[in-house]
């Protein structure tokens, strides 16, 4: 007698389909992409070494109500923190970080950065548009010393062009206390100030520049004003000079004079330089 065959369970039919649908979302253990986690908000804390200092409060606190209201649209990036076990430090995402803070947030969403956190934290933050000219110019020196790269890399990394990157750096030629308080001067005037000699003229226009009354065109006025730069002689005045070196220390040896070591070993580093050239 053959066997009746049983109608599948309805009930059971619909939670293999449940089951099905949930596998579909899981995330597999080889899977290529990193995946956002909940973080325990004191569990993280701010990168102490990010080139970014100041963070408007009142920006922050329009950032949490906007995640208040739309919720956290992008996770924070994080690595783990080698001092603390299950702590992590920001690798980038601190403005989000702070407004979760401002709302008393218990979580934050996280996704682990396990690549070189020190390199994405440096590109993501020169990437923003927000960063102040200081804060941009030390990120960038930080980029060149710690990576060893070249200021036409830094500039190919960052998309900018290397005439871009080199006023940046230039702008850490300027006093840094003067720095320290320029958060507020604009990006151009810090280049004009950048591309004086030290002196007076540079130390008026800085303290005018912190007073907030600095322009381009008064850099540049102040410039065409200043005396030009002393014209250096003609190589034949050095000749001349040479020649009067070398008749007095003969005048010298006539009267049986001796050379002190200092005259002894200038004379020596000039005979060798002198050798130097003939052979060029």
């Amino acid at each position: 007698m053959a066997q009746q065959r049983k109608t599948p369970s309805p009930m059971l039919g619909a939670a293999m389909a449940a089951i099905g649908e949930a596998t579909e979302g899981l995330v597999a253990g080889n899977s290529r992409f990193r995946h956002s986690f909940e973080a325990p908000l004191a569990r993280v804390r701010s990168d102490p070494d990010q080139p970014r200092k100041r963070f408007d409060d009142a920006n922050i606190a329009a950032l949490a109500a906007t995640m208040q209201a739309e919720g956290q649209l992008q996770p924070v990036l994080v690595r783990r923190d080698p001092e603390q076990r299950g702590a992590w430090i920001l690798v980038a995402g601190e403005r989000r970080w702070r407004a979760a803070q401002f709302s008393g947030w218990s979580t934050i969403l996280a996704i682990e950065h396990t690549g070189d956190a020190d390199l994405a934290a440096l590109l993501e933050n020169l990437q923003r548009i927000d960063l102040t000219p200081v804060e941009e110019a030390r990120g960038l020196q930080r980029l060149l010393t710690q990576r060893g790269v070249n200021q036409a890399t830094a500039a190919e990394m960052l998309g900018r062009s290397p005439a871009e990157v080199s006023a940046s750096l230039r702008l850490l030629t300027l006093p840094p206390a003067f720095l320290e308080q320029a958060a507020d001067v604009p990006r151009n005037v810090l280049v004009e100030l950048a591309r004086l000699k030290d002196g007076p003229v540079r130390d008026r226009l800085m303290q005018m520049a912190s007073d907030g009354s600095l322009t381009v065109r008064a850099i540049r006025d102040a410039r065409a004003a200043a005396p030009p730069p002393p014209r250096r002689p003609p190589l034949t005045d050095y000749w001349s000079a040479l020649e009067r070196m070398t008749l007095k220390l003969e005048r010298r040896k006539a009267k049986g004079e001796k050379l002190s070591e200092a005259e002894r070993h200038g004379l020596m580093t000039l005979r060798t330089r002198i050798e130097a050239l003939l052979e060029f």
